[in-house]
């Protein structure tokens, strides 16, 4: 259904996405494949942050046309930004999924959170990926990738990104070949593939 690709560098971050779309039956069966229109994309701008999502096409159209993300602090890196996207961030987003109904049922007897897409999120230069029970994670890799492609990508991110000092044009090469390989052999990854960069502030 997506493949969304990260590569974090030492002041920057890179993210490539797909454009295929794929409908699913009751059965997990596929009976629809469509591209995404010209001006639409998985990931977007939205303020300081650029966020996509592998998973529900409800969670990229809320990304990208409701939500109003909390503004993360200036000069904010390390635990300072994670505290930030823990405590701020991420309960913002939980607020607006649940105000436009994109939330599980709520049971009296269960308190975890749920959604059903994993987002990936860079703010400050800074990747961050939020699983379906809004905990997140960061690689000490540098690279990331998300959907039904993800391990095609991996594989090759590993190849092509992991060890080497990338300026942010080769990093954006590298995820650009890395979500290639994973429309080779994902039937529901597909061009054309959209890049997005955000470069740290030089005084952070």
């Amino acid at each position: 259904m997506t493949t969304i690709v990260g590569i974090q560098g030492d002041n920057y971050a890179v993210l490539c996405t797909d454009s295929r779309i794929a409908s699913f039956d009751d059965s997990g069966s596929a009976y629809q494949v469509t591209t995404l229109g010209a001006g639409t994309s998985k990931i977007a701008a939205n303020g300081k942050y650029i966020m996509g999502a592998a998973g529900d096409v409800r969670a990229i159209n809320i990304l990208q046309h409701v939500f109003v993300p909390p503004i993360p602090p200036a000069n904010t890196l390390g635990k300072k930004l994670d505290q930030f996207i823990t405590r701020q961030f991420i309960p913002s987003l939980r607020s607006c999924f649940d105000e436009q109904g994109y939330s599980s049922a709520k049971d009296d007897k269960e308190h975890i959170a749920e959604q059903g897409s994993t987002i990936i999120v860079v703010v400050h230069g800074t990747i961050y990926i939020l699983e379906g029970d809004y905990s997140w994670t960061s690689d000490s890799n540098g690279i990331y990738a998300v959907g039904t492609g993800s391990s095609y990508a991996l594989g090759a991110l590993h190849t092509l990104a992991v060890g080497k000092q990338l300026t942010p044009q080769q990093a954006k090469t590298v995820a650009n070949k890395a979500i290639t390989v994973a429309s080779k052999f994902d039937p529901y990854t597909g061009a054309p593939f959209q890049s997005f960069m955000q470069e740290r502030d030089s005084k952070k």
